[in-house]
């Protein structure tokens, strides 16, 4: 008798299990479109941040290695070392890491490297410019001006982009965030942000001085006499709201 009963007991459970699997398939399938939205929403994907859709501070993911005729970019989670050759008579004459990106200067390159990246990215120096005079380094931006450009670097793609400066305008102040960096000028202000390449511009008008230059995770503030600019990440827009009530 008892060699009967598991036999009962699984024609029992064949019997009743497709009929309660029919019943909560739809609750199932539900379920699955609730984890996969809030997944991508919080920008996860089978556990690993995705550096396309997370766009919180993160710590430095980088490091600079510097050697005696090459520079050295080393990826923390890859592990992969990406290198770049110092030519005779260069030297460098600045370096940082933050978040994503590693920006070093030399006499004659802007060199940018990104986690996962498998090159160093370059902006040659004329021979006519000066040697930066604004850096400006957040976790997946850079901004570079030199007495003829500023340089913005957008650290997701690993792209650089560049404007020239008008004749006697130079770049007065500068500053980045996380995800934006911002240079000021008397004549316009430029951003670079994150996801979005290029620098994006907002022109100033004639004597609307720049009063502060604020600049936070996602976003800046640049207050003139008359209005408020924002710019923001990741669509790289600028945002003008009247300040003369009068």
């Amino acid at each position: 008798m008892s060699s009967q009963q598991p036999g009962s007991a699984q024609r029992a459970t064949a019997f009743v299990a497709p009929r309660c699997g029919a019943a909560l398939r739809p609750l199932v399938a539900l379920l699955v479109l609730l984890l996969v939205a809030t997944t991508a929403r919080a920008g996860f994907f089978h556990g690993f941040a995705n550096p396309f859709l997370d766009l919180r501070p993160i710590e430095d993911q980088l490091e600079i290695v510097e050697r005696e005729r090459e520079l050295l970019a080393v990826d923390a989670s890859t592990r992969r070392v990406v290198a770049v050759e110092i030519e005779r008579g260069e030297w460098v004459e600045w370096q940082h890491v933050r978040g994503r990106v590693a920006l070093a200067i030399t006499n004659r390159r802007v060199l940018a490297a990104v986690a996962g990246s498998s090159h160093w990215a370059e902006r040659a120096l004329r021979l006519s410019e000066s040697e930066p005079v604004r850096i400006v380094l957040g976790d997946r931006v850079a901004l570079v001006a030199t007495d003829q450009r500023v340089l913005g670097f957008e650290g997701i793609s690993g792209s650089w982009s560049e404007t020239e400066l008008r004749p006697r305008e130079h770049v007065l102040s500068a500053g980045a965030g996380t995800n934006v960096a911002v240079a000021v000028t008397r004549l316009r202000v430029l951003g670079v942000a994150a996801l979005a390449g290029g620098l994006f511009e907002q022109r100033l008008g004639i004597r609307e001085d720049v009063h502060s230059l604020k600049v936070h995770g996602s976003f800046a503030t640049v207050t003139t006499r008359l209005r408020l600019l924002t710019f923001r990440s990741p669509d790289g827009s600028w945002q003008a709201t009247n300040l003369d009530f009068r």
